[in-house]
C-alpha cells in the first residue's frame, strides 16, 4: 500500500463523524453491510490478511 493510499481525507473524517453520532442499531446495520461488500470484493474478512500483505509485514 502507498503512503498516499493511507491519507484520510476530509470528506471522510466528515463521514466517519456523522456515522458516530448514529444509535447502534443502525451503526450494526451499517457496519455489516460494509463487511458483507469487503468480503464480496476481497474474499477476506476485513481483519484477515491478504497473502500479498501478510508477506509484507513479516519480510518488515
Amino acid at each position: 500500500m502507498a503512503k498516499s493510499d493511507k491519507i484520510l481525507t476530509p470528506e471522510y473524517l466528515d463521514w466517519h463523524a456523522k456515522l458516530t453520532g448514529l444509535p447502534s442499531v443502525l451503526m450494526d446495520k451499517i457496519w455489516f453491510s460494509l463487511y458483507k461488500k469487503y468480503k464480496k470484493e476481497t474474499g477476506h474478512k476485513p481483519w484477515q490478511l491478504s497473502k500479498v500483505h501478510e508477506s509484507e509485514v513479516i519480510n518488515s
